[in-house]
């Protein structure tokens, strides 16, 4: 019976090991995911719901920074936010725990046009899912308002929209997979040729494609960021790039009286090793992504043609979780000497589209608008700097980018 009862509490410590592991970990996996901001607001609740906890702020204010301090973006508008409006549509769902999770996670991904910048291949490894939970998890995506959001392409954005209006019309969407630069250029007989239709019907088409919505944020608030704050300082000395924490914004957390309960040293501790892990993760990443595009300091920032260097690169390098540079990296800034970036800034799925399109989108912005350029005279200027790309290749990435063609352009 003795023998019996020591195995049993023997168990029972290893199962509240095991459980107060597992809370230290979620505790240093939601902090590390927070952006400095929000980290600021969850450690001032929890000052004020046990008055014994002391945070320390750089500023006398109770924030993390003064009104002054770094870098500040300015987008002020009475539109509905988007994220909020597609949280707020998942949580009227009834759904499976880890769908909606999955769901958060996709919607917090998106790029400013509504778009995934990511691959699926990449996706499916970094959600750590299966090939049948992920199409759970897009049919639920692809159901949310305004439709065409979480997209892979300008492609894949219209045919969802007409999935939703249930037009399921094969040479539609052949035309719209193939043949979008030939509507633009209006080779309407050569389309004609290749799907076997009559103009009538082409027509048809043309006018279905123009009633749907390239960019599905168009009409909403991406969000404001009030202020900028760097979390990682990038300096360089005797002739190498070095990153560092930057102290200034690092909370210090205390006991204000000995004579605290033994459960708030435990809580206060609990939190700094969370703060200490969350900033020797971002210092570990950091230090990659400076190694990586080290051509991108160098240039400080005028060569934006960036290496190929995806999370999944990170996580192999650092035997880390991908979800968990995912989340290290969600606004979170450097500070360099040429101005402050963010750290997903850094990252390229494919460095030579990056700057095909980087390079698209100032010759547009910086051209004559009585002389708009052509996407045959963007494709001569880009393979006149060496890069072998085609026209129809052009005018995909100019759509994509949100362009019209030069005829529209004109003013």
């Amino acid at each position: 019976m003795k023998q019996f009862l020591e195995i049993k509490n023997e168990q029972k410590l290893k199962q509240n090991l095991s459980l107060k592991l597992s809370q230290h970990m979620k505790l240093s996996l939601n902090i590390l995911e927070m952006s400095i901001e929000k980290l600021s607001d969850y450690l001032q609740k929890e000052s004020r719901q046990n008055n014994q906890i002391e945070i320390k702020f750089f500023s006398s204010q109770k924030n993390f920074y003064r009104e002054n301090d770094f870098s500040e973006i300015e987008n002020i508008t009475d539109e509905k936010n988007l994220f909020n409006e597609l949280e707020e549509q998942i949580n009227f769902m009834k759904l499976d725990k880890k769908i909606k999770e999955n769901c958060i996670f996709i919607i917090n991904n998106l790029n400013s046009k509504g778009y995934l910048d990511i691959e699926k291949r990449e996706l499916i490894k970094l959600m750590q899912i299966k090939e049948n939970e992920f199409e759970k998890t897009f049919e639920v995506i692809h159901s949310l308002e305004p439709y065409g959001i979480g997209a892979f392409s300008l492609e894949d954005c219209l045919k969802i929209q007409l999935k939703k209006k249930n037009i399921f019309d094969e040479k539609l969407y052949k035309l719209i997979d193939k043949y979008l630069f030939l509507i633009a250029d209006k080779k309407f007989e050569l389309i004609e040729e290749k799907l076997s239709l009559s103009r009538d019907n082409l027509e048809v088409y043309i006018k279905e494609i123009r009633k749907l919505n390239p960019i599905p944020t168009r009409g909403y608030n991406l969000g404001k960021i009030r202020k900028i704050i760097p979390e990682i300082i990038v300096k360089k000395i005797d002739g190498k790039y070095t990153c560092s924490i930057n102290e200034v914004v690092v909370p210090k957390i205390s006991v204000k009286s000995e004579e605290a309960e033994k459960n708030i040293y435990t809580k206060v501790n609990s939190l700094v090793q969370a703060i200490n892990k969350r900033y020797e993760t971002l210092l570990k990443i950091s230090e990659i992504l400076v190694k990586e595009q080290q051509d991108f300091f160098e240039t400080e920032g005028k060569n934006k043609k960036l290496n190929t260097l995806k999370i999944i690169d990170i996580a192999e390098k650092l035997e880390l979780n991908a979800s968990t540079v995912s989340r290290a990296i969600k606004e979170k800034y450097m500070q360099t000497d040429f101005g402050t970036i963010s750290l997903k800034k850094l990252l390229c799925i494919n460095s030579l589209t990056n700057f095909e399109k980087d390079f698209i989108e100032k010759m547009i912005e910086e051209e004559d608008k009585e002389k708009p350029y052509s996407d045959q005279d963007l494709t001569d200027m880009l393979n006149k700097d060496g890069y072998n790309i085609a026209r129809r290749t052009v005018s995909k990435y100019r759509k994509e980018l949100g362009y019209k063609n030069s005829s529209k352009r004109k003013i």
